[in-house]
C-alpha cells in the first residue's frame, strides 16, 4: 500500500511539473540565428521566439505564442488577423523542426526554418544571482571576465541562453547598470517572460 501511494504521487507530481526548454538555430552562410524558448505544462505550450538577422540595421524578430501539443507538433497562429503568422513546430528528443509562414509582420522570415537543437534546459527571464559573486562577461568565456558583478540576492533579466551553461544577461538598479554574459550556474530560476 505504501509503495502504491508512492507512486501515485510521482505520476501527479509528474502533470504539474512544467517542462523547460530552449532551442537555437544558425544559419552558418548568412549569420542569421534565432532561438526558441519553450516552457510545456501538460499539453499546454508557450514559446517565445527571437531571431537575429545579422545585419547592419540590427534587425531582431519575435514572436510570442501558446498552443496544445498533439503526438508532439504543435501550430501556433497570431490572433490578429492584420498580422498573420503561422508556425508549425515538430518536437524530437534534442531538437525541434520549426516552419514559419507567413510571419513577415514579426520580421520572421522563411531564413529561420529548420531544425533546431537543444542548447539549455531553461528558458529566458528573471534569475537571483544565489553565488557570492556573479561576474559579467564580454563573452561566453572564462577569459573574458569584465570587472562588473552581481551579489545575492539581486535579481538578472536573462534575455538570451546560449550553450555551455551561458546567458546574456543585464542588471539595472540604483545606480548600476550591467550587461554581459553569466554563468547560469551561478543563479536560480526566478519566473520566466513566458505568460507570467
Amino acid at each position: 500500500m505504501k509503495y502504491f501511494f508512492i507512486i501515485a504521487l510521482l505520476i501527479c507530481s509528474e502533470k504539474i511539473f512544467s517542462q523547460s526548454a530552449t532551442y537555437k538555430l544558425i544559419n552558418k552562410e548568412t549569420g542569421t540565428s534565432a532561438s526558441i524558448a519553450v516552457r510545456k505544462t501538460d499539453d499546454q505550450v508557450d514559446v517565445n521566439i527571437l531571431a537575429n538577422w545579422n545585419n547592419k540595421a540590427g534587425t531582431y524578430g519575435q514572436f510570442t505564442g501558446k498552443g496544445i501539443l498533439t503526438d508532439n507538433k504543435i501550430t501556433i497562429r497570431t490572433e490578429k488577423k492584420s498580422q498573420l503568422c503561422k508556425i508549425d513546430l515538430t518536437f524530437s528528443k534534442d531538437s525541434l523542426n520549426a516552419d514559419f509562414q507567413d510571419c513577415e509582420n514579426f520580421q520572421l522570415s522563411n531564413n529561420f526554418s529548420g531544425i533546431y537543437t537543444k542548447i539549455a534546459d531553461n528558458v529566458t527571464g528573471e534569475y537571483i544571482v544565489v553565488a557570492d559573486i556573479c561576474y559579467f562577461y564580454s563573452k561566453p568565456d572564462e577569459k573574458s571576465r569584465k570587472k562588473g558583478f552581481a551579489y545575492t540576492p539581486e535579481v538578472l533579466n536573462i534575455e538570451e541562453l546560449f550553450e555551455g551553461n551561458w546567458g546574456f544577461a543585464t542588471l539595472m538598479t540604483e545606480g548600476k547598470q550591467l550587461f554581459g554574459y553569466v554563468k547560469l550556474s551561478d543563479l536560480k530560476f526566478k519566473r520566466t517572460y513566458l505568460y507570467d
